[in-house]
């Protein structure tokens, strides 16, 4: 009877820390600079608002350009169709990758739990995803080469700055 009432006990305290940290969060926002009574706005690093094409990458957030302008924001109306196009073809590309890889890890995941496991079997399964991840990491760096190639060398200034970043371990 007491484990009963520790676990319902510990659930509610989850719950409960689980909800300050968005409450937290919103109250964040709203706070006040200065007197005023206007709540806090966000500063766009590179451009105040954003256009169709623009909102589908709203993950590539500044902080990265020292002096040259985001790429994003110097994309003629040809390339913003072009871009769109490479990136619709790199997600078809790689969306079944994505499934199929969280299908073997569950399959994985399946195995390793099993009463008698059997380890050649799971290192069989690792080198499927294995095999997947390698497939799509090939995907985005040649999505990554031909992106290069249409854009223009000041372009392409700003977006190697993003992908050297990115494997630097940066967030986009």
């Amino acid at each position: 009877m007491k484990h009963r009432y520790k676990r319902i006990f510990t659930g509610i305290l989850l719950i409960g820390f689980m909800m300050v940290s968005p409450l937290q969060a919103q109250e964040h926002g709203s706070k006040t600079h200065g007197h005023t009574k206007e709540p806090a706005k966000k500063e766009s690093a590179h451009k105040p608002s954003k256009s169709g094409h623009q909102k589908g990458h709203s993950q590539h957030k500044g902080g990265l350009h020292l002096f040259s302008p985001d790429w994003h924001g110097t994309l003629s109306e040809h390339q913003k169709v072009e871009v769109d196009e490479m990136h619709l073809r790199l997600m078809k590309d790689t969306a079944a990758i994505k499934a199929m890889i969280t299908v073997k890890k569950t399959e994985l995941a399946v195995l390793a739990t099993q009463d008698h496991a059997k380890l050649e079997a799971i290192n069989k399964k690792i080198d499927e995803i294995l095999d997947l991840k390698r497939q799509k990491i090939r995907a985005r760096y040649a999505h990554i080469i031909e992106m290069r190639e249409m854009l223009s060398p000041e372009q392409r200034i700003s977006y190697d700055m993003r992908i050297i970043s990115q494997a630097a371990g940066r967030k986009k």
